[in-house]
């Protein structure tokens, strides 16, 4: 069974209203039809690649179609096509284009979708991330250094807390001079906040992916008990709050989105989808 994006943008927030019309962890759909997609943002890209990876390892044949030309060049450069090449097929098949893999961290703009499986592939990404805030965003060097290590926190917690999975990481820059700005996407499709939080006796007011998410951004929430763990998340929206950029957690069936210039979130229910999903957006700023 096959459905249409019919979506012109999938990025962040869109790509919640792709995957509620074809909640492929419930329904029997082994196609995503990108046709009508234009434009797909690295928090997109992410959370399909995990979606593609979690159906493979659970016995489906996934194709993703592709009809704009511009994106099928786009997710080549990305590396998106890499990465799935052995997980799906792509339509039609001339789609697949490997001539970009050379290129593959040449561009200080943007990280292509990469595979964390361990904390080897993260030291390249957060130098290029570090380099890329203080040269061209204007952030001062501790800050720069305080997003990179909140980065390197959430993307260990891919691996960290999970079993034979994996997650993924891509970043994008946007516009030009003090316009620019950032879109980073990490994604998994692990146990979840849900269920790696029960693992601890003192989160047991956790009913739901929404209470998951609130309490995973308090400090010191973690599967241990052990009040040094669990600030990854917490420290994330610290950071977003004081450089006013925008983030967003999805986990399960709950997403909650925080914007810059309110400390509260805004609470989703969402189709059911495994793991964490992360997306963070930083902006332009001079240094004073």
């Amino acid at each position: 069974m096959a459905e249409t994006a019919t979506i012109a943008k999938l990025d962040s927030i869109s790509i919640d209203t792709f995957i509620a019309k074809l909640d492929p962890f419930k329904k029997d759909i082994n196609t995503l039809d990108l046709t009508g997609v234009k434009m797909i943002s690295p928090a997109a890209i992410v959370q399909l690649a995990a979606i593609c990876h979690e159906l493979k390892r659970i016995g489906r044949e996934v194709t993703i179609i592709l009809d704009d030309l511009s994106v099928r060049s786009y997710l080549a450069r990305s590396g998106f096509m890499s990465i799935l090449k052995s997980v799906v097929k792509f339509e039609p098949q001339d789609a697949v284009d490997n001539s970009y893999d050379h290129l593959r961290g040449s561009n200080p703009l943007m990280i292509e979708v990469t595979k964390i499986e361990s904390g080897s592939a993260l030291p390249d990404l957060l130098n290029q991330i570090v380099a890329l805030l203080r040269n061209k965003f204007k952030y001062r060097k501790y800050d720069a250094f305080d997003i990179a290590t909140v980065i390197s926190e959430i993307c260990q917690n891919t691996f960290d807390h999970n079993k034979s999975t994996c997650g993924f990481l891509a970043m994008q820059v946007y516009g030009k001079g003090t316009k620019r700005f950032l879109e980073i996407g990490v994604a998994d499709c692990g146990d979840g906040l849900a269920k790696t939080l029960a693992r601890n006796p003192n989160n047991s007011g956790i009913k739901s992916d929404l209470d998951a998410i609130s309490y995973a951004t308090k400090q010191g929430t973690s599967e241990h008990d052990d009040p040094t763990r669990g600030t990854g998340l917490y420290h994330l929206l610290e950071i977003t709050y004081k450089h006013c950029g925008s983030v967003q957690i999805r986990s399960g069936k709950g997403k909650v989105r925080y914007r810059m210039d309110k400390r509260q979130g805004w609470h989703f229910s969402v189709a059911h989808v495994p793991g964490v999903q992360i997306a963070l957006a930083l902006s332009h700023k001079k240094r004073t």
